[in-house]
């Protein structure tokens, strides 16, 4: 028969050893990562940076001469990348290519611009000047025209 487990002494548990992890040795060691090499992005040209403004431009050869009664002259500053109004011009000009000017979806025609000499624009702020110098323009740059009524070929 079994014993009685009313009358029967509980047998001692063992006593509970709390084991602790070993400390180590030392500080941890460390794994270097590869250095991460980055390759230097190629520096674009004020004319690449003014060509990424242009989708579908088409070169006109020779240049077409168009006229206007009143239209904006407009310059993109490579290194702001705004674009400014140089000035308003009336009458006749060369247009050396078409295109879209990316930024706004609206055709434009590309007009060459001898600095304060051509199409009546013969005094420029200082202040655009100084943009146009800083860009590297001194003497010519490639402006622009939006399409618009007031603007069509000769």
């Amino acid at each position: 028969m079994a014993p009685d487990p009313a009358t029967v002494a509980p047998s001692p548990t063992p006593p509970v050893v709390a084991t602790l992890p070993a400390a180590p040795a030392g500080p941890p060691e460390v794994t270097a990562a590869p250095p991460l090499i980055i390759a230097p992005t190629p520096e674009r040209s004020n004319e690449q940076k003014w060509r990424e403004q242009q989708a579908d431009r088409q070169v006109l050869d020779p240049p077409h001469l168009y006229t206007t009664s009143a239209a904006e002259l407009r310059w993109y500053d490579p290194l702001t990348q705004q674009h400014l109004v140089l000035g308003r011009i009336s009458g006749d000009f060369l247009v050396q290519a078409t295109f879209v000017l990316r930024a706004q979806g609206m055709p434009a025609l590309e007009v060459p611009y001898r600095i304060n000499a051509s199409y009546g624009l013969t005094a420029l702020s200082p202040a655009h000047i100084e943009r146009l110098r800083a860009a590297g323009y001194v003497d010519w740059v490639e402006t622009y025209v939006l399409a618009s009524p007031e603007v069509r070929p000769r």
